[in-house]
């Protein structure tokens, strides 16, 4: 098995079942720098109607977006014509705020290779072995691999995303690799591409992939708000990073809607639209109505194209109707088999010619001005009304007396929890994280929350009334959060506090609520969304490119118990930590309880990590007719009897002891 993915193997145990210390395998530096600024809008913005559109359809639109539970959407923004007819953000976030896109980044490194091309500066068919001749490869095949073979995610290179927070040299590992099948012969999604066509652009043009596109992309179609992350060989990522806003994000996809021209200036050629536009590889039904052109998405059956990251990042494009839908997300998946993306695309994508009535325009405003406050986490009190509030001879937004209770300082014993959601931490590698301590403080009619985390601590103002803002440094990276509380009472009759760290420039929000237990305690329970459902789809994936790996779940499952796993990914993406209020005299005796408690859980992942490491210890990615049952050969079924029992030994120690 090749080093990447048996440390792939290591960093999901260790996040799935480790109690302690950093799980990074390799060294951690900052990625996410730079905190967001603002897009300027450019469009228009008109009525529907002047579209022959009726609000009511796109009214109903955005009520069946809310009632689909599985559409977690942050900004929506639907273009006819080049106007905006409809744009809407839920609460906390903005059309013209910057968020993290994923992998629509590919599309915009797609763009910048087609603008070597039209330049005459490259090829489709150029080899890679042409343009990095120093690089060493181990499989002849990858002299055969070509610019095309990239575009079209038909390479074939088995180093892939998870290889990104696994390695630092990302070139060479995907040179050194292993090809799972002849380049051109198969279509797999696989981002690592992306970046060598990053690689390959900052190559040519001796300036780096943003550099590259200023002159030529961003500053043509008056983007300036922008940032794209870069590895750990200084390049940007290529085939996700990249944060834009919506506004900006439609420019792009009105662009290319218009053939490659913007604002009468030609961007890309007609040729490297039709040929990106154009079906370059069939991709499997599994991953939903689309096949793959280079770096974007294309209908199996219709016109359509589509820009598309994971956990719900889409620019729609609908040449038939003329359309530009941009939806920015936090949902739980992977690709663009998505229940938002098929209501937008059943409204739009079809015949949209309506009766029209004025009086629907009304109901259409009134509807993206609280679009999403049903689906609310925590729920800001209302301000309070009336003459006396009116002329300031009273405070508008009092403090919430409820928060009394909660007010102090509570200790956690040592853990790997941190207030940036999982997900993040885990994609940029900035995983060393230990909430120590949380406070809560009030100064007038002001509520503060006071957290340790890796030594450093942290105070941050809790809205009440509305989100209050402000910018947090995690070991160098820089992010704008949000805070709300709310104190309420939960279904078991127990006062408990939520808050809610909504981060405007990210598809993840953290969320955090706390009770109050008997004898100086306090639970804290942490979630986050996306959730733990996206883990599972990154599980398949991961499991696909490993048969040894799913062989090993499967003896995880059968020996410790039937969705074992399961729970654990659930623990991991939503752990309760337990504390103790430091006023409270016996507060150092429940914390070495806690730790005790801990360092039971300890031994059981030493356990489970011991299994693990044997088993993938000099193992090959494939595990000879594992599932051959009685078709298998003697030496074939003997050897997963042999893991098998190795695993049952030790946990029969464990339990013994």
């Amino acid at each position: 098995m090749e080093r990447w993915k048996k440390r792939s193997v290591e960093l999901l145990s260790s996040l799935a079942f480790g109690s302690e210390g950093s799980p990074s395998v390799v060294p951690y530096y900052p990625q996410k720098t730079e905190v967001y600024g603002h897009e300027e809008r450019s469009f228009l913005r008109n009525v529907p109607e002047r579209h022959g559109i009726s609000s009511k359809r796109i009214y109903n639109l955005l009520c069946e977006l809310e009632g689909e539970m599985r559409a977690n959407i942050h900004n929506l923004l639907i273009m006819v014509d080049g106007e905006v007819i409809a744009e809407c953000s839920r609460d906390g976030y903005g059309i013209n705020t910057w968020h993290l896109s994923h992998s629509m980044s590919k599309t915009v490194t797609g763009m910048a290779i087609g603008m070597l091309v039209d330049e005459g500066r490259l090829t489709t068919d150029t080899r890679l072995c042409e343009l990095f001749p120093d690089v060493k490869y181990k499989d002849k095949r990858f002299a055969d691999i070509t610019v095309h073979h990239l575009l079209s995610m038909t390479a074939g290179v088995s180093f892939s995303e998870a290889g990104s927070v696994t390695e630092s040299s990302w070139t060479e590992c995907f040179f050194n690799s292993e090809l799972k099948y002849t380049p051109g012969t198969k279509f797999s999604y696989n981002s690592m591409n992306s970046y060598i066509l990053a690689r390959i652009v900052t190559e040519i043009s001796r300036t780096s992939l943003c550099e590259f596109l200023e002159e030529r992309l961003f500053s043509p179609l008056g983007i300036t708000s922008y940032f794209w992350e870069r590895g750990p060989e200084g390049v940007e990522k290529g085939g996700w990073g990249l944060y834009m806003s919506a506004e900006s994000w439609a420019k792009l996809g009105y662009m290319f809607l218009s053939g490659g021209v913007y604002n009468g200036h030609r961007i890309l050629s007609e040729d490297w639209v039709e040929r990106s536009s154009d079906t370059q590889a069939v991709a499997s039904t599994a991953m939903g109505d689309f096949n793959y052109g280079y770096q974007m998405w294309v209908g199996r059956s219709t016109d359509e194209v589509l820009f598309n990251g994971m956990l719900g990042q889409n620019v729609w494009l609908c040449p038939r109707n003329n359309i530009v839908a941009v939806v920015l997300s936090g949902n739980n998946e992977l690709f663009q088999d998505s229940p938002a993306m098929s209501i937008i695309r059943k409204y739009l994508g079809g015949e949209i010619s309506d009766e029209l009535h004025r009086r629907d325009i009304k109901q259409l405003s009134e509807r993206e001005t609280h679009f999403f406050d049903s689906r609310r986490w925590a729920r800001p009190l209302e301000k309070k009304r009336g003459l006396t509030y009116l002329f300031g001879f009273r405070n508008k937004t009092p403090y919430d007396e409820r928060w009394n209770n909660i007010l102090g300082s509570y200790s956690f014993p040592k853990n790997n929890v941190g207030f940036l959601p999982l997900i993040i931490r885990g994609m940029n590698n900035n995983l060393a994280s230990s909430i120590s301590r949380v406070g809560f403080d009030r100064f007038e009619d002001s509520l503060y929350m006071l957290f340790t985390e890796s030594g450093v601590d942290y105070r941050i103002e809790i809205g009440l009334y509305g989100y209050k803002e402000c910018v947090l440094d995690f070991r160098g990276e820089k992010y704008a959060v949000k805070t709300l509380g709310e104190a309420r009472i939960n279904a078991d009759g127990d006062e408990e506090y939520r808050i809610e760290f909504l981060y405007p420039e990210l598809p993840n929000t953290r969320y955090m609520t706390f009770v109050l237990g008997e004898g100086g305690r306090i639970y804290c329970t942490l979630g986050e969304a996306p959730n733990n459902k996206i883990a599972d789809a990154l599980i398949e994936k991961a499991t696909d490119t490993s048969s040894v790996l799913g062989f090993g779940m499967d003896l995880l499952e059968r020996r410790f118990g039937e969705g074992f796993i399961q729970k654990k990914l659930e623990d991991t993406f939503s752990p309760t930590l337990v504390g103790a209020d430091e006023s409270f005299e016996g507060y150092g005796d429940i914390i070495a309880e806690e730790e005790r408690s801990l360092a039971e859980q300890s031994r059981a992942v030493k356990v489970i990590l011991t299994v693990v490491e044997h088993f993938f210890k000099d193992s090959s990615d494939t595990l000879p007719n594992s599932e051959s049952g009685a078709d298998g050969d003697e030496e074939a079924q003997r050897k997963p009897k042999e893991r098998g029992s190795f695993i049952g030994d030790l946990i029969g120690i464990f339990r013994n002891k």
